[in-house]
């Protein structure tokens, strides 16, 4: 069954110190499945946090965290809580996955950047043209690096790839080279996500603050 958004209103406006101060999230997963990697940008900062038990060797060699989905959204709801901070990510698709894997609601502080992103093009480069509106369109536009090595659309083989292997191997030093680099790669994929979303976000906020004075 896929995923269907909530008719809660998701608000679009927030203030460039807002979106400095926003916590940033970017999933990786299969479809219709509990996530298996989540992105958490605060402050410049990214964690990685592995959410599948199965790829936990995959962790281990990257030095990351393995923890639940449940205990994660608890941390990032309580980190917006405590801090006063937002909960942004690209579309309403990492809301909709914690309200059914997680049974959370982020309604009050989560933010769409995609509805951000296409009221500041509208409102302050009307005249510009993009590819389309996806992230990856919108990082483009306002030119922030991003490898075309990572390709498009890879994460979910590369998770598959890796789990794969992991659970024939057993060993993360048993994989293949190959296995070994498309972890890397969703790794690398899933930070510039969370830092291209940030840089995204952070610009169409001051512009749009500054044409709407």
């Amino acid at each position: 069954m896929d995923i269907k958004p909530r008719k809660n209103k998701i608000e679009a406006r927030l203030s460039q110190a807002e979106a400095e101060r926003a916590i940033y999230i970017d999933f990786e997963g299969f479809e219709d499945h509990s996530p298996s990697l989540l992105g958490i940008l605060i402050d410049n900062t990214l964690e990685q946090v592995v959410l599948d038990a199965r790829l936990s060797l995959a962790a281990e060699a990257k030095n990351l965290r393995v923890a639940t989905l449940h205990d994660s959204v608890r941390y990032l709801l309580a980190q917006s809580k405590a801090e006063g901070r937002l909960i942004v990510a690209y579309s309403q698709h990492e809301k909709n996955v914690i309200e059914k894997f997680a049974q959370a609601d982020l309604t009050g502080p989560y933010r769409d950047a995609r509805m951000i992103a296409k009221r500041w093009r509208t409102i302050c480069h009307t005249g510009r043209p993009i590819g389309g509106r996806g992230l990856k369109d919108f990082l483009e536009f306002i030119n922030f690096p991003r490898g075309t090595y990572l390709g498009e659309k890879k994460s979910t083989s590369r998770l598959k790839s890796v789990g794969d292997m992991l659970a024939r191997k057993e060993n993360y030093q048993a994989l293949t080279p190959v296995a070994k680099a498309k972890w890397t790669k969703l790794l690398e994929h899933n930070e510039i996500d969370c830092r291209g979303m940030c840089a995204l976000v952070v610009l169409a906020a001051k512009e749009l603050g500054v044409a709407q004075r």
